[in-house]
């Protein structure tokens, strides 16, 4: 498991291993100007003329021992640095003296660089547009190192540091990026302002938050971590808030006993589907057979029958009448909540009656594990108090829009801080949220957090949600709790939408693609127990 820092974390890990182990700052800065270097090496870029923007602050010192590093190593290097040296850190202004010493070039101002890396106009700096002009294939420069501000930034980047920004963006030249693009928060990913657009980061010890949400995610390229000598001990006992599933967490999928049949592996109730929304059920309930559920019965109207049988026929069927006082559908519910280990809630089925007394039945008499998503969810954001009262454990899983119903907040608030209104849901109603988007991120009541890094922009598709309650009600009903098997299901969603896209593409995939994937990947895990003689 992949621990996941925010700016905060992450400099409380190096005041510790400093003040605490007693490792000088200067070993952790060279250590990190040495990753850097073993990257532009392994690259090829060595030789090419550089240029390195540097900061006053430890990332700056981090760009000045790259600066030297490259000179040593035969690199024509230029260093541009604001000439402000008093205010520079103790560890930045020792770097600066070493730099002096081996007489590499400093500048302080863009108009000093030479004329060739600044392209036409450029004795019209600053632009009066806010925009350099397009860089010219003559320029001297071939690779620009951003160690400008680091993770550390908190305001938004204005005046001389945004035009050496938009200065480096524009040169035709690899960029790389020293811990994280300069403008991009740490801790949510946003621009502040304006950002450097990296082919390749190279960071320290863990990634950031900022490395893997969107729009940062966008900013980063490739993303390479470097182990500079801050561990697991730098946390001095502490817990991550966040951490992100790889494919050793895929261990922990439930075992398969050799004595066993079909009712040991658990059973789901799939409550989906109103007349022309068949689909929601069907997907709900074939991805929750593939993700290894014994049994799967669908709850569901009355207009679904056939399509239900025919696409699915290894499922039990309950139907409903819609025209049926809704008291006596919810009666029908309950009794089927009695036979199930897990449930499934929402998808399909509406935001009337009947629908509403299914979910009011759900989430008050049930006491099996219950994963409440789409019209289930836009339910309860209609009855504020309504998912606060559930009895049992519950999973909600909404995305952006849902999330917006539910809490009142706007979408592009809740965009800005994903991690934060999961958090703050998961807390408030007491359940595990599961909040999807481009990079879904999952919260538990106690405040531990997850980011999702499997998946793939294919999966932005009809039923693709579905697919997902399924995986997670197959989970629950096998026995994982459901701190346990949202991040779990969330991560095998994404790692069968990425095999289904080696196999679809991404335009082209459906969800009937990922249902195979599930498979795939599941099949995959097997073999690898197999293998390890677990």
């Amino acid at each position: 498991m992949e621990i996941i820092t925010n700016s905060v974390e992450m400099k409380q890990c190096d005041t510790n291993t400093i003040a605490h182990y007693g490792v000088p700052s200067l070993v952790l800065m060279e250590r990190a100007a040495l990753g850097v270097l073993e990257e532009i090496k392994g690259r090829g870029l060595l030789g090419r003329p550089a240029l390195v923007i540097c900061g006053l602050g430890n990332n700056g010192g981090d760009g000045l021992a790259i600066a030297r590093l490259l000179h040593l190593s035969g690199s024509p290097v230029t260093v541009l640095i604001a000439d402000k040296e008093e205010k520079m850190s103790a560890e930045t202004k020792q770097q600066y003296e070493i730099l002096a010493r081996y007489g590499i070039a400093v500048v302080h101002e863009l108009q000093e660089l030479p004329l060739a890396s600044r392209g036409p106009g450029a004795q019209e700096l600053p632009w009066a547009s806010g925009r350099p002009p397009a860089e010219p294939s003559g320029s001297c420069f071939r690779l620009v190192v951003d160690a400008l501000f680091g993770i550390g930034l908190g305001r938004e980047i204005q005046g001389t540091c945004r035009q050496w920004l938009e200065y480096a963006n524009s040169l035709n030249a690899f960029r790389l990026a020293v811990d994280i693009p300069s403008g991009i928060n740490a801790g949510d990913g946003q621009v502040m302002g304006c950002a450097f657009l990296a082919d390749l980061t190279v960071t320290f010890a863990y990634r950031k938050l900022g490395h893997l949400l969107y729009p940062g995610s966008r900013y980063c390229g490739e993303v390479v971590v470097k182990d500079i000598g801050i561990t697991r001990e730098s946390w001095l006992g502490a817990s991550p808030s966040c951490l992100a599933y790889g494919r050793e967490e895929l261990a922990l999928l439930p075992r398969r006993p050799a004595y066993s049949n079909k009712g040991t592996f658990g059973k789901v109730l799939v409550i989906a589907g109103k007349k022309n929304m068949a689909g929601a059920a069907v997907f709900s309930a074939q991805a929750a057979l593939a993700s290894g559920c014994g049994l799967v019965k669908v709850f569901t109207a009355e207009e679904n029958r056939v399509i239900v049988q025919q696409l699915i026929p290894e499922a039990i069927l309950e139907t409903y009448d819609p025209n049926e006082d809704a008291q006596s559908v919810a009666g029908k519910l309950a009794a089927q909540l009695s036979w199930a280990d897990a449930a499934v809630a929402g998808p399909g089925i509406g935001t009337e009656e009947p629908a509403i007394s299914l979910v009011e039945c759900v989430l008050r008499q049930s006491r099996i594990p219950v994963v409440l998503d789409a019209d289930g969810l836009n339910i309860c954001g209609e009855r504020p108090g309504l998912l606060a009262e559930h009895s049992g454990p519950v999973i909600i899983t909404p995305h952006l829009g849902e999330m917006a119903r539910l809490t009142g907040l706007k979408i592009p608030k809740i965009r800005q801080r994903l991690l934060p209104a999961a958090r703050d849901a998961a807390r408030t109603q007491n359940v595990v949220c599961v909040l999807k988007d481009a990079r879904t991120v999952i919260a538990t009541p106690k405040g531990q957090c997850y980011v999702n890094t499997s998946g793939n922009h294919g999966m932005a598709t009809a039923g693709s949600g579905d697919v997902l309650t399924g995986i997670l009600a197959a989970l629950l009903a096998q026995g994982m709790k459901p701190e346990e098997a949202a991040p779990l299901g969330v991560y095998l969603h994404g790692l069968s939408g990425d095999a289904a896209a080696l196999k679809a593409g991404h335009s082209g995939m459906m969800a009937r693609d990922i249902l195979w994937g599930i498979r795939s990947v599941c099949a995959d895990a097997e073999r690898d127990r197999t293998d390890e003689g677990l």
